[in-house]
């Protein structure tokens, strides 16, 4: 129930400032002339493809608000990957798609892996340090600039629903080198950290909870936090609250029929 309600408060603007028909919304300046966006990323934007998941409620809004232009919104999340992994698929799953935009979601797993096989401070192997993470992520999109495709550079969600763990310490400074990139490309950057936060931490302030509240498993997205996801990249690539909330009923009727446009 408190779940509920939280995230009621966290779209109250959606749903108070519907519009009955948004048939005729025009596409924010971001997405004018864009026909095909490709969302890069790992387990989180894999997983974000089935009814409810992030990458479906982004790809089913876009098709109720914009019939006029068709977008397709590909799905590039693969598994357990890291920014190499990322990287060294990126001409296959990414340039070769030709994309006009690309959002690109990476380092969750980059941080959290370095914590595996009993690495507490996070230095273990498994993990990609920051100086190259920064690099691969740069030269991903140096290579998507050059292809010409629009970015939007996704900060990561969390690693465990407590701010205070050495996980979420360590995500600081990643986040803080994507917003960097962000600038330096010119690319728009969509920041998930306050949302999630600002949910969690009112959550477990105002009861006392501790149960997950956003994810599944502490990183996974429930159908809540892909909500939270959905709502907040939509809103960085200039599409208002009031728009996303005209379709609601739209999605909500597709969601319960497991539709794909």
């Amino acid at each position: 129930m408190m779940r509920f309600l939280l995230v009621c408060l966290f779209l109250l603007p959606v749903s108070l400032s519907a519009k009955a028909d948004a048939k005729l919304a025009e596409p924010p300046p971001l997405l004018k002339g864009v026909h095909r966006i490709v969302c890069l990323g790992d387990s989180i934007t894999q997983g974000g493809e089935g009814p409810g998941g992030y990458v479906w409620l982004v790809r089913h809004t876009l098709a109720a608000l914009y019939p006029q232009q068709p977008i397709e919104v590909v799905n590039a999340g693969i598994s357990g990957n890291k920014s190499t992994d990322m990287l060294g698929r990126f001409q296959r799953d990414v340039l070769d798609k030709k994309p006009d935009l690309l959002t690109i979601s990476v380092g969750v797993n980059d941080v959290w892996h370095g914590f595996y096989d009993g690495h507490p401070t996070g230095d273990g192997p498994r993990g990609i340090p920051l100086p190259e993470y920064r690099q691969h992520v740069d030269e991903i999109m140096t290579r998507a600039e050059k292809a010409g495709s629009k970015i939007v550079i996704l900060s990561t969600t969390v690693i465990h629903e407590d701010g205070g763990n050495r996980e979420n310490a360590k995500l600081k400074s990643f986040n803080a080198a994507l917003r960097d990139l962000a600038k330096r490309h010119n690319a728009i950057f969509v920041d998930f950290q306050k949302p999630f936060w600002a949910l969690i931490t009112a959550y477990q302030h105002g009861t006392g909870g501790r149960e997950n509240l956003l994810t599944v498993d502490g990183v996974h997205m429930n159908p809540t936090g892909n909500r939270v996801m959905s709502h907040t990249l939509l809103t960085g690539l200039g599409i208002t609250a009031e728009e996303q909330g005209s379709v609601q009923p739209t999605l909500d009727a597709d969601q319960r029929a497991g539709k794909q446009p």
